[in-house]
């Protein structure tokens, strides 16, 4: 099996313990060719307990199943905070935060996520406050920028 099949594979086995656990997927990854890592999250955020239970729970899957290597390595995870977003849960969870992004076209944008959907996100653009000085422009309104995610290449949390 190549690595898409196997990923199919698990997901399928998942889904209905991610379901009843209200856990949604976030991402599977292959490394070294019997390295799995499967990342997981909440609406609140993933418990350690919670991703023990999927650990488990996909070891009974896989072990014998024939479709990864005798001696693979199962790592089961939230993705971190400095992983990019991946999934609409996550941006919705991260409403009020700063993002940067990097769109397909090469452009980057740091600005305030404010709306996510399934089908993209809405930005509020960030303008520092400059000291005000007598006969100044006033401070322009920030742009608002939408972008469906497949006009996302990456989006990562600012700290």
């Amino acid at each position: 099996m190549n690595f898409e099949e196997v990923k199919q594979k698990i997901e399928h086995w998942l889904q209905p313990l991610l379901e009843e656990k209200n856990i949604f997927l976030v991402d599977i990854k292959f490394a070294q060719g019997r390295r799995i890592e499967v990342y997981l999250d909440t609406d609140e955020g993933i418990h350690i307990d919670d991703c023990a239970t999927v650990s488990r729970f996909l070891e009974k899957h896989l072990d014998g199943s024939g479709i990864v290597p005798e001696n693979y390595i199962l790592e089961v995870s939230s993705p971190g905070m400095t992983n990019p977003l991946k999934v609409p849960r996550q941006y919705q969870r991260r409403i009020g935060r700063k993002l940067e992004v990097l769109k397909t076209n090469g452009e980057m944008i740091v600005a305030q996520l404010i709306e996510a959907d399934l089908e993209g996100i809405k930005l509020k653009e960030i303008i520092e406050e400059k000291k005000k000085k007598k006969n100044a422009e006033p401070t322009p309104e920030p742009k608002e920028i939408v972008l469906t995610y497949n006009d996302i290449k990456r989006a990562t949390l600012v700290f």
